[in-house]
């Protein structure tokens, strides 16, 4: 009776750090349709992608088992505040607005925000003026389209995989969301040689790991893992494994991971 007591004591005094070292896991919220950041892989049978690689890799830093529980966009702050994970990494845009209800990690993505529409029929901002386009719940897109014009007109839906469902369907103009997200699903898209992601940047973002407000030592921690994977040299070839030459989506970076 003394140890449960003890134990029980211990749990409603640690912080998430002291909880996650203690029961040997940590549990990540992540993207299971949104290559390639987050994607599940049929032929290993698990999900994959850049934000799992970083997941498992600040997972060794903590010492513990990564255990992986698939997200929607729009679930992405509430499996923290709820308790569902420990923290969430995936494909999530660090703001102020968010910052409101949880903490984040240092940015370990920059993502410029574009679109993704048939070819040839948007070259410039100007031309989304009255358009239709299709965003992901609960990502920041839409507010940064509607701070161009509020002209343009949203749609919203679960996640990437609807976007280009909506977008073939010609339920929308044009579908918005990260560059890299768009690439890599245009990439698995039939009829792909019909769309593009033209260079036209909308905004640019820091990805970072989202954690339960005042963790400030698992903060800590994750900092630690991503400043020492940039120094490394891992967080660069984490990035070149999926974005590198030979990989489905292909950028330069143009980041490093610092304080």
């Amino acid at each position: 009776m003394t140890v449960l007591v003890a134990c029980i004591a211990f749990m409603a005094q640690a912080d998430d750090l002291d909880k996650i070292r203690a029961k040997g896991e940590v549990v990540f919220g992540v993207r299971n349709s949104s290559p390639p950041f987050g994607f599940f892989d049929k032929a290993r049978g698990t999900v994959t992608g850049y934000d799992i690689d970083f997941a498992t890799l600040i997972a060794r830093k903590l010492g513990v088992k990564p255990i992986f529980k698939t997200v929607e966009p729009g679930d992405r702050i509430k499996v923290l505040t709820d308790g569902r994970a420990d923290l969430v990494i995936a494909a999530m845009g660090k703001s102020a607005e968010r910052e409101k209800e949880v903490d984040f990690s240092l940015g370990y993505f920059v993502s410029t925000q574009k679109v993704v529409a048939k070819k040839g029929t948007i070259k410039d901002l100007i031309q989304l003026e009255k358009k239709t386009v299709c965003v992901s719940l609960g990502t920041s897109n839409g507010a940064k389209l509607k701070a161009i014009s509020q002209n343009i007109m949203l749609v919203e839906v679960a996640d990437y995989d609807e976007i280009f469902t909506a977008l073939q369907a010609g339920r929308c103009d044009a579908g918005s969301g990260g560059e890299a997200a768009l690439l890599g699903n245009l990439a698995k898209m039939p009829g792909k040689s019909a769309y593009e992601v033209p260079d036209v940047p909308i905004a640019s973002e820091a990805f970072a790991v989202a954690m339960r407000k005042g963790e400030t030592k698992l903060q800590q921690q994750v900092n630690e893992a991503l400043a020492t994977a940039e120094k490394t040299g891992e967080a660069e070839k984490i990035y070149d494994r999926w974005f590198g030459p030979g990989a489905a989506v292909q950028l330069p970076r143009a980041f490093k991971i610092s304080r």
